[in-house]
């Protein structure tokens, strides 16, 4: 029962940990930055974003480095 109540609690925190980048990424990323960051996590590649967004690979290149600029101004 101590190695369940210890997994429920871990759980806890990782929902809770999801829930704050979630929220991070809905308040402060851009209506663009959303779409890169989504992308990017889904594994596709500078190429593969920009052509979804029919944009150029240094637009995606500067959309994330503005996200990692955000993300490391909350820490």
């Amino acid at each position: 029962i101590q190695n369940h109540q210890i997994m429920i609690d871990e759980l806890v925190k990782f929902n809770e940990e999801i829930d704050a980048i979630i929220s991070f990424v809905n308040n402060n990323l851009s209506k663009t930055e959303k779409k890169v960051f989504r992308l990017n996590l889904l594994g596709l590649s500078y190429n593969e974003i920009a052509e979804i967004l029919d944009c150029t690979e240094k637009s995606v290149d500067n959309a994330l480095q503005r996200i990692r600029k955000k993300i490391r101004s909350i820490k």
